[in-house]
């Protein structure tokens, strides 16, 4: 891929989190961006959130490390306020000009062989056609389009089927006998919001997760245990693995098994979750921390969540929904329960019926996988902003935006296709190997995302290793890696870019 001339004409897909990043990048670099938004309102998830959602992290690891969080900010952040800091993002860049709302993309052709991509639109049922060099599909992982699972005889069900986004207020629950399916974050959320106001409220699962505390033993934050090099040095190794990490997980593997196996212990104590010789329900997850922490369903739980598993607030009950009856639903288990609402906390579709032909064939079961999470051999100028799962999501997005403007002006440049479809190739068997399967492994890094920012760093060409100061070493290895150690990064790129002040 050459340099764009003349700072081209880019489209971007979606005004959330990743489309205003991609979109503040590029415009520091004078491209002309053009935003394409479905909702009439930027945010994406944030827009749609279901009753007192918020992010699932301490506040200062949910930011752009160029734009502070406002002061009403706290950590695990309410959705409200998240939303109005993105909006405050895209006043702040001057942003919002460039997007257009209520209107759909339905459509991308041409590329192939020339320089241009045909995009299509539909806005009020009008549709047009426009020219772009470059586009960059910034849907995220969690479309609008939830994904609801069909049973047999949901249609003869006398209560209501809900996906999780649809319980805007727990008051919709208000003495209902409420069964919640799933045991993800929005699950856990639910189950909560249903116990403080619905007659009954039981929660319906397959398998058991990790929890990730806020707080381990209720002191020490989780970003110090986890995202630090010393945690991405122990857990299973990166596709690209140094030197050093080889040997630890060679020579070192009986103390790196050691050590998950304490942490195990820890969560166990902290979460009481053994069933006490048979007495109780076990939370023991199945599979391995090291391994299940990588799987989609993985949270952090608020407090209150297991204590209500554990004292009948919440009703747990492990099988999974064979089909529905007329006022109950019948478990595979043979187990049926009376419902009047049936929430699925299902997780979402992804929508890339729009993507180029040459893409179409590449989507499976597991996602489309990306050659640094962004492009594909098949489809030049053509990228993905916002395909990547991990801790720190809008750092994330930030740098994969810096990488694609600074790739476009001719700062890096990117491997021969023979070794670009090398990589991915590398990086697929990987993924498959070592993530725990769903529609969203493809894109899923989350206690990698330490070696994927390094990688970000390293092709533009600069320091990935960031803390500063007398006690550097030290920091580089045991503090976490957050935002603002990446605070002065755009201008070290040239970046700085204008604001709408």
């Amino acid at each position: 891929m050459t340099a764009l001339t003349g700072r081209g004409r880019v489209a971007i897909i979606g005004a959330g989190a990743a489309g205003l990043a991609s979109a503040r990048a590029l415009l520091a670099q004078g491209f002309d961006c053009t935003l394409f938004e479905r909702a009439t309102r930027l945010g994406g998830v944030w827009t749609i959130g279901y009753a007192n959602f918020g992010t699932q992290v301490q506040r200062e690891l949910y930011a752009f490390p160029d734009f502070p969080l406002p002061p009403e900010a706290t950590d695990f952040t309410a959705g409200e306020i998240v939303q109005n800091y993105l909006e405050a993002y895209a006043r702040h860049f001057a942003i919002l000009p460039r997007i257009r709302f209520a209107t759909r993309v339905t459509a991308i052709t041409g590329g192939e062989g020339t320089e241009t991509w045909h995009v299509h639109t539909n806005c009020d049922g009008d549709t047009v056609e426009e020219d772009f060099e470059f586009v960059v599909v910034c849907i995220g992982l969690y479309s609008n389009v939830p994904h609801m699972p069909i049973f047999p005889g949901q249609d003869d069900f006398k209560g209501e089927i809900l996906h999780v986004s649809g319980v805007a207020d727990r008051a919709q629950l208000a003495g209902k006998r409420v069964v919640v399916v799933g045991f993800g974050k929005s699950a856990s959320d639910c189950a909560l919001e249903s116990a403080a106001v619905a007659a009954r409220t039981t929660l319906v699962y397959r398998k058991v997760h990790w929890p990730v505390p806020p707080y381990l033993l209720g002191v020490l934050p989780f970003k110090w245990a986890m995202l630090n090099r010393l945690t991405s040095t122990l857990i299973p190794l990166y596709y690209r693995p140094s030197a050093l990490e080889r040997a630890v997980h060679g020579v070192g593997r009986p103390l790196v098994w050691l050590w998950w196996r304490i942490v195990e212990r820890l969560l166990m104590a902290q979460y009481d979750l053994g069933s006490r010789g048979g007495e109780r329900p076990n939370f023991v997850p199945e599979h391995p921390i090291e391994l299940d922490g990588f799987g989609e369903t993985t949270m952090l739980p608020r407090p209150s969540f297991y204590p209500a598993l554990r004292s009948g607030a919440i009703e747990p009950v492990q099988g999974g929904i064979a089909a529905f009856e007329e006022n109950a639903v019948r478990l595979d288990n043979g187990r049926s329960i009376e419902a009047d609402s049936v929430v699925l906390a299902t997780g979402w579709e992804t929508d890339y019926g729009f993507l180029p032909q040459a893409l179409q064939s590449h989507v499976g079961e597991d996602g489309i996988f990306l050659y640094r999470q962004m492009l594909h051999p098949d489809a030049p100028r053509l990228a993905f902003i916002g395909h990547a799962a991990t801790i720190s999501s809008l750092l994330t997005y930030s740098l994969q935006a810096a990488w694609l403007a600074t790739l476009l002006t001719g700062r890096h440049e990117l491997p021969g296709t023979a070794d670009l479809r090398a990589d991915v190739a590398a990086l697929t068997a990987w993924k498959r190997r070592a993530i725990p399967a769903g529609r969203g492994r493809s894109a899923r890094l989350l206690l990698h995302m330490q070696h994927y920012h390094d990688q970000l760093l390293t092709d533009m060409g600069v320091d990935a290793w960031r803390k500063r100061g007398v006690f550097a070493p030290f920091k580089e290895v045991f503090a976490p890696y957050e935002p603002g150690d990446y605070q002065g990064l755009f201008d070290e790129l040239g970046m700085a870019g204008s604001a709408d002040r």
